[in-house]
């Protein structure tokens, strides 16, 4: 049987040992149809990039001539090869390895020191082939700054006429986690000016427009990086939001299913829990969609190889569907929604978001870290992440995005959690909230943990003026509840009679135990409302609300139906209907 091959990133290491392989090959005959020779592919973190341009490496190397049958053989690119299979020596470079959490001289030295060892590399694998390489070596790698020993090993083998094709893999990396170790003062100084970084890519670019690099592939994340270190973007085309490369990275449904009817072929997954698991899957890692010419969703990579792997291992579904690895890191966003221990615009957003579930914005390809304030830019930004996804083209660069699964939302309410604590200094005790979600799900008992999240949302507002106002409660309850993965936790929960506040939807892929479902509704009342009558009045309508939306064929277990009616200062009615 073969083995999943999650956390690979070599495919010569895949092919050898046989393991299980999506053929994506076929998208290097449309990279090589578009006609630019310099590509710049963003997609969010672990979605396979590194392996896709390790089939690059694979198919371009002209050290590899030999090894084609054996490696492409059965692709798609084997039986349909291009005229420039295995013609070039291939540079590549790697940027995701380069530690930040020192200083930036230090930094400097490891960057150096990379790029110095990529070239030296290439200098030992082509020797043989290239007589003059030898002679040239020691020219080269007598320089020790990055910049200088790339310009110096452009314009040598320029004089020898030989081209290659270079490869760089996460460009961004390195300087966004020094967005997020040292702050945006380090990263200007990196990135802007004289910074190393820019003056390197001011060396690439200006062997692009020489054409001393015949070609040029480029992975990242987001254009940020791109925009701070070329003023423009002039550097190469980026295809990534292209009609034909939307699935070239990430996996289909129909790939899905290969994967999944593959092993239960094997035995090593029951058939009875085909659908089962089909239904995790797509909940949890499906939805990406990243051109607006397409209705196509995509799974994440990393996510669907982690479950099938953890499955093999384990020998059940996995506990925790979410893979680590996969986990943004807080750090990256805190700088955009905190300053000063203050919660800004940019927090607004992701409230609105987990909100509504969907949110409206220009889709920016170009901006610069100090325009990430702006909230289109942000907004752009999220989507760059995988935080946000294309739901909907509505015209010219206008979208509306959507959260794409259940993973991500609790992300976001992960972030939000941690930027109302920070901002608030709140003490949450999560043990007692995990505890009290265990007697919610299992009999019934809600009463414990509502107050204790009332409670702490009405400390936290009584420190400042509450930012949220009347959205506030309802933003604050749904990123405590979502520490639960006991349900899934719907907000404005679309019934056939209107829309619920909230919805406690079981979630079968962790436990049957779960006896117990709730649909809640939510009022508050302004302060200058606020009145016995006012109260009563907005309770018979949230029950008449409730005992409509009660009927909804989602509902699988016995259902709770709750009434929350808040003011500006206390909870003034909490019960069951």
């Amino acid at each position: 049987m073969k083995k999943i091959p999650y956390g690979i990133a070599s495919f010569e290491k895949v092919k050898e040992e046989k393991r299980y392989f999506i053929d994506k090959t076929r998208y290097i005959e449309e990279i090589e149809n578009i006609g630019s020779d310099y590509v710049f592919f963003l997609r969010p973190r672990r979605f396979g990039k590194s392996l896709f341009l390790s089939i690059l490496e694979c198919y371009y190397d002209i050290n590899r001539k030999e090894k084609f049958e054996e490696l492409f053989g059965d692709t798609y690119i084997g039986k349909n090869p291009t005229k420039l299979r295995n013609s070039f020596p291939i540079l590549k470079l790697n940027f995701s390895g380069i530690p930040t959490n020192k200083s930036l001289a230090e930094i400097e030295n490891f960057f150096d020191l990379s790029i110095r060892g990529s070239i030296k590399s290439f200098f030992i694998k082509y020797a043989e082939r290239y007589e003059k390489l030898e002679s040239l070596k020691a020219i080269v790698l007598k320089q020790t700054n990055a910049s200088v020993v790339m310009s110096t090993f452009i314009r040598e083998l320029s004089d020898i006429n030989l081209s290659y094709y270079l490869l760089i893999d996460e460009y961004d990396n390195f300087a966004n986690n020094i967005l997020m170790h040292h702050g945006d003062e380090v990263y200007k100084e990196l990135t802007h000016s004289v910074g190393f970084l820019r003056t390197f890519f001011a060396v690439i670019k200006n062997a692009t427009e020489t054409r001393t690099i015949e070609k040029m592939f480029v992975t990242g994340v987001t254009p940020l990086v791109l925009s701070d270190v070329t003023s423009g973007m002039n550097i190469g085309d980026i295809i990534s939001n292209n009609l034909p490369f939307n699935s070239m990275l990430g996996f289909t449904q129909e790939e899905v299913n290969e994967i999944l009817e593959y092993y239960i072929s094997e035995g090593a997954i029951p058939a009875d829990e085909r659908e089962k698991i089909l239904e995790i899957l797509k909940k949890n890692y499906n939805n990406y969609c990243f051109s607006e010419k397409t209705d196509e969703k995509i799974y994440n990579t990393d996510m669907v190889l982690y479950f099938f792997n953890n499955y093999m291992t384990e020998e059940k579904i996995p506990k925790e569907l979410l893979d680590p690895n996969v986990r943004t890191d807080y750090s990256k966003l805190k700088f955009l929604i905190l300053q000063d221990k203050k919660l800004n615009g940019n927090f607004s957003i992701l409230q609105s978001l987990v909100e509504r579930n969907e949110i409206n914005s220009e889709l920016t390809t170009a901006f610069s870290l100090d325009e990430v304030v702006d909230k289109n830019r942000f907004k752009s930004l999220l989507f760059y992440l995988g935080l946000i996804t294309i739901k909907e083209h509505l015209y010219g660069t206008n979208y509306d995005f959507t959260i794409p699964n259940e993973i991500i939302r609790m992300m976001h309410f992960d972030y939000i959690r941690k930027s109302l604590q920070a901002s608030f200094d709140l003490d949450i005790d999560v043990d007692f909230l995990k505890s009290e979600f265990m007697n919610l799900a299992f009999r019934g008992n809600w009463r414990r943990l509502f107050d204790y999240i009332l409670e702490k949302f009405y400390e936290a507002s009584s420190i400042r003026d509450f930012i949220f106002k009347e959205q506030g409660v309802k933003s604050f309850m749904l990123a405590y509840l979502n520490l639960t993965p006991l349900y899934f936790i719907e907000s404005e929960f679309e019934t056939n009679k209107g829309y619920a506040d909230m919805f406690f939807q079981k979630n079968f892929g962790i436990t049957d135990k779960t006896k117990y479902e709730y649909l809640i509704e939510l009022k508050h009342i302004s302060k200058k409302n606020l009145s016995s009558a006012e109260v009563e009045r907005q309770k018979t309508a949230a029950i008449s609300q409730l005992e409509s939306y009660g009927k909804s064929k989602k509902i699988s277990e016995k259902l709770i139906k709750l009434v929350i009616i808040t003011s500006s200062t206390q909870v003034e009615f909490i019960g069951e209907v």
